[in-house]
């Protein structure tokens, strides 16, 4: 069976290759674009871009069930615009569309403990909306809800780890009285591994975490102890979550878009829904004090207990990635969005642009002058009703020339949202200028095209869901896209919206 592990180049893909490379005779795929390289006949690494939906659907053939890891509270580029939770959905969505091209039979996706309550963060939103993501494209999605993974490289116990190892006095909040259930990397890639092989399990959602339950403060003392600090802890009646996060980034040295999401799903406790509860007769979980235990001696032995445990996230390459999400009034599809991005750009700045089309080019230019902004370069072939693809062809405004620079607009969610993306973008602006510019105008234009699209008259009746069938290819009428005879059209606000 050909496996793929999708994000493999994170701690919990390095375990899972080296427990499925000696408990397994898979063949195993690791998929990521930092170069893996592990001594087996059975291990092969192919190199990938999961924002790249092309890409992504080459690397997923010969699959048969894929292990799906990816969470993006990391950058991916040197400018990212939009929030995390808007970059797990399109690539989740992005997965979901090439594991459906190429019939893979079974994924499983390691997603995040679930509080009862239905007041969700931002965090814990995004987990469920990348499961709910993956469901509507896939019969079979394995859900693995999992607490803190103790886990050498791990970033939650890392943070833990910094906290005690750097402050001799800990003022706990309120929040971390709540309770939650820690688990061992190892007991992580054995249930996925089991997962694998057992077609029982298929298409249901398991919760994972060792008993019994324990509190926030619990772990950071216990932890203390273990690395031989002596940390006095002091509890606070204070929720105070906003101070906490700008605390805890601070001391631990990990970035703000991976302290912030986490520390604000301490609000509630998660625990495991008995209901739910993973069930394998003779496997127990490892107690919390003998994980760390382990771990602690791990990342002492590979010296990733100095104070430079995370990378330097900040990226030298000028490029830009940018989602944002809009919500599709019903009946509406990503083609419609894609004519109403193009029409309302000289609609909201009529000194400044006019729109020409010429067959499949699409031109911004400046109003009165014969200089192009931008120019895209509509892809037929890539594009179809529920996703619209345009390559960045150049411009005044672009450096990007014929590289895979690209704008896309695509349904997700059975139809309910689209998000509009611009991929490798490079500006031709210096970057401390185009940052204060362009940039912000792009969000700012973005924000406006939401609204603009919720308040433009209902479409008729038509089917917004679509499951496991995909939908057909979109091709831009003769009239809308290019005259039959390929001279250029100006798009103006009489334009048809």
């Amino acid at each position: 069976m050909n496996i793929a592990i999708v994000g493999a180049s994170g701690f919990i893909g390095k375990a899972l290759i080296q427990e499925l490379l000696s408990q397994t005779g898979h063949h195993l795929i690791a998929i990521s674009r930092s170069k893996l390289v592990y001594d087996s006949p059975r291990f092969e690494w192919r190199a990938c871009d999961l924002h790249n939906l092309l890409q992504l659907e080459k690397v997923l053939e010969g699959v048969d069930t894929a292990v799906y890891l990816i969470h993006s509270m990391l950058p991916g580029a040197r400018l990212n615009q939009g929030n995390f939770s808007d970059f797990d959905l399109s690539l989740a969505d992005n997965f979901g569309r090439a594991a459906r091209l190429n019939g893979i039979r079974r994924v499983i996706y390691l997603s995040g403990l679930m509080p009862e309550s239905e007041m969700l963060s931002a965090h814990l939103k995004s987990r469920r909306e990348v499961e709910d993501a993956l469901r509507s494209y896939l019969p079979n999605v394995i859900c693995l809800r999992a607490g803190i993974i103790v886990g050498p490289q791990g970033s939650s116990f890392t943070i833990v780890v910094r906290l005690v190892e750097r402050l001799p006095l800990m003022v706990c909040p309120r929040w971390a009285l709540h309770q939650s259930q820690a688990l061992y990397i190892d007991d992580v890639t054995h249930i996925i591994a089991a997962c694998i092989d057992d077609p029982k399990r298929d298409a249901q959602t398991f919760d994972l975490g060792a008993e019994p339950p324990i509190a926030y403060i619990d772990m950071l003392k216990k932890t203390a102890d273990i690395l031989q600090k002596k940390t006095l802890f002091l509890s606070v009646p204070m929720l105070s979550v906003k101070l906490s996060k700008l605390w805890v980034r601070l001391v631990s040295g990990a970035p703000k878009d991976l302290v912030y999401p986490l520390v604000e799903s301490l609000r509630e406790a998660m625990l495991v829904r008995p209901a739910h509860r993973w069930h394998e007769p003779g496997f127990r979980y490892t107690p919390f004090e003998v994980a760390v235990g382990k771990v602690v001696g791990t990342m002492r032995s590979d010296h990733t207990l100095l104070p430079h445990a995370f990378r330097n996230w900040r990226l030298k390459q000028k490029s830009v990635r940018s989602i944002q999400r809009l919500m599709l009034p019903p009946g509406r599809d990503a083609a419609w969005v894609a004519e109403q991005y193009v029409n309302y750009l000289p609609k909201i700045f009529p000194l400044l642009i006019r729109v020409v089309r010429q067959g499949s080019m699409i031109y911004l230019k400046m109003r009165g002058l014969p200089i192009n902004l931008l120019i895209l370069d509509y892809s037929v072939d890539r594009s179809s009703s529920d996703r619209q693809l345009f390559y960045v062809r150049g411009g005044l405004l672009s450096n990007s020339g014929q590289g895979s620079a690209r704008l896309e607009l695509r349904e997700t969610l059975r139809g309910t949202l689209c998000l509009a993306a611009v991929h490798d973008f490079t500006p031709r602006l210096p970057w401390s200028l185009y940052r204060v510019t362009q940039a912000v105008i792009h969000a700012w234009f973005m924000a406006r095209l939401g609204s603009y699209i919720q308040n433009l008259e209902p479409a008729a009746s038509q089917t917004a869901v679509r499951m496991l069938n995909p939908p057909p290819r979109y091709t831009p009428n003769t009239t809308e896209h290019a005259n039959a005879h390929g001279q250029e059209k100006e798009v103006t606000s009489a334009s048809k919206s």
